[in-house]
């Protein structure tokens, strides 16, 4: 990435050419992993944040050593009510909107990064469009049909193609190449699981969640 772009606040590794743009995305993908039967675990949300953070140190301390999901669950201190115990079925990992944002400001400040975390809840369209426009990544919980939640960083928008480009932490990304490993959507496509309610979303007011980064004050 070029200075200019560090300074302003953009994520473009400087030079305007998609292939590369994605090649560079790809260099911060990280697996969520898999449990012992081989089904997926629920580590998307420290892993997404440990995507998010390392994306930062590269843009405020180059050089710096990349985070693992590992260091952001022993850091983070997470509460039960930030990211449920392990040990419960099904749903044990699975990290709130809050405890995201608790755990990026933790490690922010640890590492002195001049950012901070927010949480946008009932956010709409104009929100995450302002946001990747600006070059300022998010991260968004999507809701699957069959009940489960899913944290995933949103890099970038086309409107020419209408389609949102994301780093998605599924582990069985990790053996495509870098240039592969950023995905897309069409906005239909994306805003059906980001709107998508269920039970534990009505209870807990979660919808349409995104947690924003900005310039800390």
């Amino acid at each position: 990435m070029e200075e200019n772009d560090r300074k302003q606040g953009s994520f473009s590794p400087g030079i305007y050419d998609w292939a590369a743009e994605r090649k560079f995305y790809g260099r911060f993908y990280l697996s969520q992993g898999l449990k012992e039967n081989k089904q997926i675990n629920n580590d998307c949300g420290p892993t997404s944040l440990a995507v998010i953070l390392n994306l930062f140190l590269y843009k405020e301390i180059p050089g710096s050593r990349a985070i693992g999901k590992d260091s952001v669950i022993r850091s983070s201190r997470f509460h039960f009510w930030e990211r449920l115990p392990v040990w419960m079925p099904r749903v044990g990992g699975a990290t709130a909107p809050w405890g995201m944002v608790k755990a990026f400001n933790r490690f922010a400040r640890d590492y002195g990064l001049t950012w901070t975390a927010s949480r946008r809840s009932g956010a709409r369209r104009a929100h995450l469009l302002e946001n990747l426009m600006m070059g300022r990544p998010v991260s968004a919980l999507k809701i699957w049909k069959n009940g489960g939640g899913h944290w995933i960083n949103l890099v970038r928008y086309s409107s020419e193609k209408e389609r949102i480009y994301f780093l998605d932490p599924n582990p069985f990304l990790q053996h495509l190449p870098e240039e592969k490993r950023l995905q897309s959507q069409t906005w239909e496509e994306f805003y059906a699981d980001w709107s998508r309610e269920n039970w534990w979303t009505k209870l807990l007011g979660i919808r349409c969640e995104l947690i924003e980064y900005s310039r800390a004050a």
